[in-house]
């Protein structure tokens, strides 16, 4: 009888611990379509998968079991709030349902479809205080896309409205990244406000300073268990150990193109460019032809090492790499446990960052940017 009463009660423990490891987010919102609403999110092996939830009567319901705090975007079904152009579309925040998910998180959803998603999360202080922040911008983010589309789209707006379009959509976006400064500054204990530097850090909508800034107002006290601010303080120290003149923090890792382990202090006595890159980045595969032909010019002084940014696990890279052989240098592919994207703080792609023989960083460059190759020329000259 022990026996049983014993086990019965470790289904039941078993059982709520399953319960409280799932979140629910639900809503019934004004004009939502009844097709599927679309999602996207990272498994623990930092793999990008889809699921979609049904939509019947402008209501839908959906539940998954999380192990922490995440932020997840859904994507509704209504045409009206994809901002089209030619070849693809713009994907605006303001196109998406976004919400806060955790372990036990039940959350709703309310509002309306318009030309965007004015709807907004509620049912706990995280998800709360998200509702006050987009509630904020997510009409002047729409109103700065809707430029960018008329300006994609309409080939005879002649120059002077052009500029004025151009002023006024840089305008909105500027008023946006001050009212998320401002909401972050004053909400510094709110799990949102420790996402939003993380987001804003990550899209380069902040300096150096002001992030750095912004991280010392938080509540490190009230946040330091938390997902969002464990990933923040990655990144800002990320940041500040690989300014100029720091040493290049460690590389080891057996995540490489040809399965062997790669430690980065192996190559100290030869000038190293980072290059963080993705198949997925065009301006990252564009810039390698030039990458190897310095690499040529220049192979007694100098080594590249790739590292790669993969939203599956590591296939696509590998078949990029065995296709294209003339860029098999040093090649590490960046997974969530070994992430050397947040150890160097990398918010944009491709980045390359030049270390010198002593393992001093001395140079670094975001964008496919010719400046990278002048230093080089400077550097060997």
């Amino acid at each position: 009888m022990k026996n049983v009463l014993a086990i019965f009660s470790l289904l039941i423990t078993s059982s709520l611990f399953s319960q409280n490891k799932t979140f629910t987010v639900a809503g019934k919102i004004e004009g939502l379509e009844s097709q599927p609403i679309r999602m996207y999110y990272k498994d623990n092996a930092g793999k990008t998968v889809s699921d979609s939830a049904l939509v019947k009567n402008e209501s839908f319901t959906y539940s998954r079991k999380i192990d922490k705090m995440e932020m997840i975007s859904l994507w509704p079904p209504n045409e009206s709030v994809m901002k089209r152009v030619d070849g693809g579309y713009f994907p605006a925040k303001s196109s998406q349902l976004q919400f806060i998910a955790f372990p036990g998180a039940k959350v709703k959803f309310s509002g309306k479809i318009t030309d965007f998603v004015d709807a907004y999360p509620s049912g706990d202080p995280a998800n709360n205080d998200l509702a006050k922040l987009n509630k904020a911008v997510y009409p002047l983010m729409n109103e700065s896309v809707n430029l960018s589309v008329k300006i994609a789209k309409n080939q005879y707006v002649d120059s002077a409205e052009m500029k004025a379009m151009l002023e006024k959509a840089d305008a909105l976006d500027k008023k946006v990244d001050n009212i998320k400064k401002e909401f972050i500054k004053n909400n510094p204990s709110s799990y949102a406000s420790a996402w939003l530097l993380g987001d804003m850090m990550l899209r380069s909508q902040v300096t150096e300073g002001e992030a750095f800034s912004l991280y010392d107002k938080l509540n490190k006290q009230k946040l330091s268990t938390n997902s969002f601010f464990i990933e923040v303080v990655k990144r800002v120290e990320g940041a500040r150990a690989t300014a100029i003149g720091k040493p290049a923090p460690e590389i080891i890792s057996k995540n490489t193109y040809g399965g062997n382990k790669f430690d980065l202090a192996s190559l100290k006595g030869k000038y190293v460019i980072l290059d963080f890159w993705g198949t997925w980045c065009g301006p990252c595969i564009s810039g390698m032809p030039k990458m190897k032909e310095y690499l040529d010019k220049y192979r007694s002084k100098m080594e590249i090492v790739g590292v790669a940014q993969e939203s599956d696990d590591g296939t696509r890279w590998k078949q990029f790499l065995d296709k294209n052989t003339n860029y098999q240098w040093h090649q590490v592919l960046s997974r969530p446990d070994e992430d050397f994207i947040l150890k160097y703080s990398v918010a944009g792609f491709p980045t390359k960052i030049i270390i010198d023989p002593q393992g001093m960083i001395v140079a670094r460059f975001v964008g496919e940017d010719d400046a990278i190759y002048t230093k080089l020329d400077e550097l060997f000259k």
